[in-house]
């Protein structure tokens, strides 16, 4: 009983609820540490990062150890994309947070090229000519077709999609029997306008591989 004759029971209530609420709150404040320490471990997935495909870089970007040496995060590359396929790493990403990015199957490249002329740095060269982004480091990456996910070399339909969307088309792309698809390396810039438009939709028949991957440094 208290002084005053009244239970001492509510006290107990409202001690209780208050404990509850501060071990819920360490409960989150845990789970907030360890998400940050499992993003600092490289434990946790980084948008844009597709770690079996690589990086791929606007077009015109010097070598990734250079190219991440001068970015200076400034966006004017996104800000002057007419495309709209650029984007920026997260915070997640760690050395690679505020860079330019492109995700094909989302959003490919048109190589309108105005991302070329805004870089102040020159971590993206400028480009007077699509024909510039065929050439290391320029290219982006090499577009590479999955036979058995493709319906036109299975045989399970006819497409041409990516054949039809290339800008080097018979060049970069050239069709066979059913218009299955050739890609040939040396003429593809890696634009990605063809796995943009695959028909494949759960993973893309024909997809951008790039050599620059998450971790290469300066």
């Amino acid at each position: 009983m208290s002084a005053g004759g009244a239970p001492v029971m509510s006290d107990r209530r409202h001690f209780f609820r208050a404990f509850a609420r501060e071990v819920t709150k360490l409960g989150v404040s845990a789970g907030l540490l360890g998400g940050f320490v499992a993003l600092r471990r490289g434990q946790a997935p980084v948008a844009g990062v597709r770690p079996d495909l690589g990086i791929v870089r606007p077009p015109g970007s010097l070598a990734e150890p250079d190219f991440l040496a001068r970015c200076i995060r400034c966006t004017r590359c996104a800000d002057a994309c007419e495309a709209q396929c650029i984007r920026l790493f997260g915070a997640e990403a760690g050395d690679l947070y505020g860079t330019p990015h492109i995700v094909p199957e989302d959003k490919a490249c048109t190589l309108c090229l105005a991302c070329t002329a805004t870089c102040p740095t020159e971590a993206i060269v400028p480009l007077t000519s699509a024909e510039q982004a065929m050439t290391p480091p320029a290219k982006m990456g090499v577009a590479v077709v999955d036979e058995r996910l493709c319906v036109s070399h299975a045989g399970t339909g006819i497409c041409g999609a990516c054949h039809t969307i290339c800008p080097f088309r018979n060049r970069a792309i050239t069709q066979s029997f059913r218009n299955a698809p050739t890609v040939h390396a040396e003429f593809c810039t890696g634009c990605g306008l063809c796995e943009e438009v695959c028909i494949v939709k759960d993973r893309r028949a024909i997809r951008v591989v790039s050599e620059r991957r998450a971790g290469q440094e300066a």
